[in-house]
């Protein structure tokens, strides 16, 4: 029976959850598809018998008789009679186990996961057996999704503070271990003290001990063991006390926890990995290093044979959160491999904070994100007045003023992916404070002054135009007025740049069509728009990085932006294929020559050459500097005159964050963005030092 579906209208293949394999509704989670169980009858959904106001999760209660059973061996020493009143219930729990359990929720009909009945029913926590949550419900069934689907190696979880994942880990780990025979599963964190402390012993164990005996395997060793819960036949009988064994079969299955280092389960065979707080270990653990030895323990020949369960919080970059950050990146299920497989072989998944925010739940499990028009009676019994949304953004202006701050709330908390992966402010090349505060003021606006989508001639060589799609190569958040886009301006019979005292763009290209790996380093773009009374100043007006298939598909998007806007190119001059192209084309009047401002003192004046070298020392520091400088007077806010700058393109802001001058070709958008700065400079810029900037003139609205 396959457990992948077509669904109508998508590409994307569906996942069939259920183990019987019914087919019912399908939901969507972070790029998959999955196929929910067939709706059963009425009567067959828990609290269907209650009113609707009524209809919410609670725990079913164990009956007196059976809460006094210890051990399987009391179980069997009872009368046949007791035995059989109470076979029926005990055969239940094991299907809704198995199946997942539909239960009426303010009306809804709602499934869980067999896992997360598990969860809810018999895993007792630190506080008590966990409440129904609407987003740990995603959780559960993107991991059912995740463990069904033969082409997927685990779950990959970006998530807040205190969403109760490692709770969910340890009742999975638990779950599975409890009922499969002959299987490894392992446990490991950012340190072997917090696998073994925080998750194997509070929780792991705590969360076996809590299950009814039904579900309790023979044991092997102490009731509060620290190294491995073992569920094999013990070397001695215990005592008639501390009954723990019953008669049958032992699954011979351990639960383990290894220090934190790359090859720490290196040559086993492992059923279910868990590895914790992924995004916070440190050098010289690696744990992308770590992951492609330890998913070599999950696959047998091309058939994964185990899963992996991975979550964390981002740690700055510098701290791990780089190398988790790449996981992440290589786990999208949009992006496939030709054997169906991310790069990773994960499948992620991210919720925001405010759908996961502790206090800000109904009665019925789900999150309060916007305020209420009335107090809405919490989960917890406390009324909610404010939705979790606008909580958290008071606590984000709440550090307004201190931008440290500001950002750790906001990658603890985040809203989005972007804000996940935060980087810490500490030790910047730039002043990431003042590009965060632009981010987010970017984020609220509304409509969103940027338009994607791309160019194309609607005659060659005489006029091109703009068309939005959703998938466009380019971002747009301002075009001259019609009658100044297209203008053709000759000079000795060549075709020249028209509006070189407007604005100007910086490029930073490749040469090849295709790489070793598939991937490479992108093509990037950007439009300028000089100081002046014409057009709204000191301005970028056009965002592009991408790869097309072939890079002349690149050099002619470039060349027909800078058509369109008549701005003047800078270019480095070590990749020269962009150069003979234009050439060919009887653009190269479009790209600049290397600025005078930029010769270094052996430079010959009076030798003209295309572009800049990338490999200056001179133009490195000039490139940095000049980023740096427009940061300063035109992103985040102005604390003289409050206002927010007019820097829209936030896949710039963000690869401006992560910038290393010692590993600058990594960064596309920086480069380009930088190259069109300087490409703006007046020619005595060094000169003018000192100046300080004024507002003079009216503000143009975008």
């Amino acid at each position: 029976m396959s457990v992948l579906l077509d669904i109508e209208g998508y590409e994307t293949k569906g996942i069939k959850i259920d183990p019987n394999g019914t087919e019912g509704a399908h939901v969507e989670s972070s790029g998959l598809f999955i196929v929910l169980p067939k709706k059963p009858k009425r009567s067959k959904i828990l609290f269907h018998d209650q009113p609707k106001e009524l209809q919410l999760w609670r725990r079913l209660p164990m009956p007196e008789e059976l809460q006094r059973i210890r051990s399987m061996d009391e179980w069997f020493e009872k009368p046949a009679e007791f035995r059989s009143k109470f076979r029926l219930y005990i055969e239940e729990e094991f299907k809704r186990r198995r199946d997942g359990v539909w239960f009426y929720n303010n009306g809804i009909p709602t499934y869980i996961t067999g896992r997360h009945y598990m969860f809810l029913q018999w895993s007792k926590i630190d506080i008590g057996y966990p409440s129904y949550l609407a987003f740990q419900r995603e959780i559960f069934l993107h991991m059912a999704a995740c463990e069904i689907d033969p082409r997927c190696f685990g779950q990959l979880y970006t998530k807040c503070r205190r969403s109760g994942y490692t709770n969910i880990c340890s009742a999975v780990l638990v779950d599975e271990a409890s009922q499969v025979k002959e299987k490894l599963l392992g446990i490991q964190s950012k340190t072997g003290k917090d696998a073994q402390e925080n998750i194997f012993m509070k929780k792991v164990v705590a969360i076996f001990r809590s299950y009814p005996f039904f579900f309790k395997p023979i044991q092997d060793g102490t009731t509060n063991p620290r190294m491995e819960l073992a569920f094999r036949e013990p070397s001695k009988r215990i005592t008639k006390n501390n009954k723990t064994s019953f008669r049958g079969d032992a699954l011979n299955t351990v639960i383990n926890w290894k220090n934190t280092t790359n090859n720490a389960y290196d040559g086993e065979k492992l059923h279910i990995l868990y590895l914790d707080e992924a995004g916070k270990w440190e050098k010289p653990t690696d744990i992308r290093e770590a992951w492609r030895i330890e998913r070599t323990c999950l696959i047998v020949g091309r058939k994964i044979v185990g899963k992996a369960i991975v979550g964390s919080t981002v740690n700055p970059m510098n701290k791990g959160g780089n190398e988790y950050k790449g996981l992440w990146y290589d786990s999208d299920p949009n992006e496939r491999n030709s054997n169906g497989r991310t790069r990773s072989g994960l499948y992620r998944i991210f919720i925001p904070a405010y759908d996961a925010l502790e206090g800000f739940f109904d009665l019925y499990g789900n999150p309060v994100i916007e305020d209420p028009e009335q107090e809405v009676e919490g989960i917890d019994g406390d009324f909610i007045d404010i939705g979790s949304k606008t909580y958290l953004k008071n606590e984000r202006r709440s550090f307004k003023d201190n931008p440290s701050e500001l950002n750790e709330v906001t990658r603890q908390f985040p809203f989005t992916e972007d804000e996940a992966f935060r980087d810490s402010i500490e030790g910047s090349l730039f002043n990431i404070g003042k590009i965060y505060q632009q981010i987010e003021h970017n984020e609220e606006l509304f409509p969103d002054p940027v338009v994607v989508g791309n160019f194309t001639w609607k005659e060659k060589d005489k006029e091109v135009v703009f068309s939005p799609t959703p998938n466009g190569r380019f971002r747009v958040c301002w075009m001259p007025d019609p009658e100044q886009r297209n203008v053709i301006k000759l000079e000795r019979g060549k075709k020249t740049a028209p509006f070189t005292d407007y604005g100007c763009g910086g490029v930073d290209s490749y040469d090849l069509d295709a790489t070793v790996d598939g991937r490479g380093s992108k093509g990037a773009l950007h439009m300028y728009n000089k100081f002046s009374l014409n057009r709204p100043p000191n301005m970028f007006v056009v965002e592009y990085a991408s790869r097309p298939d072939l890079a002349s598909i690149f050099y002619e998007d470039v060349l027909m932006c800078a058509f369109y806007y008549g701005y003047p190119l800078l270019v480095e001059n070590n990749k020269y294929g962009i150069v003979r192209y234009f050439e060919s084309r009887g653009y190269d009047g479009y790209l600049m020559d290397r600025p005078k401002h930029l010769l270094s003192s052996s430079s010959h004046v009076n030798v003209k050459t295309k572009g800049i070298p990338s490999n200056s020392q001179d133009v490195i520091q000039s490139h940095a500097q000049s980023i740096e400088k427009y940061i300063h007077e035109h992103v985040g806010v102005d604390h003289e005159s409050g206002e927010v700058g007019k820097m829209y393109f936030n896949k710039t802001l963000e690869d401006w964050i992560g910038f290393k001058i010692d590993k600058r070709t990594k960064f596309d958008l920086t480069i380009s963005s930088g190259l069109a700065l300087l490409a703006a400079q007046k020619q005595k810029e060094k000169e003018q030092a000192n100046f300080q900037e004024k507002v003079f003139f009216r503000k143009y609205k975008v």
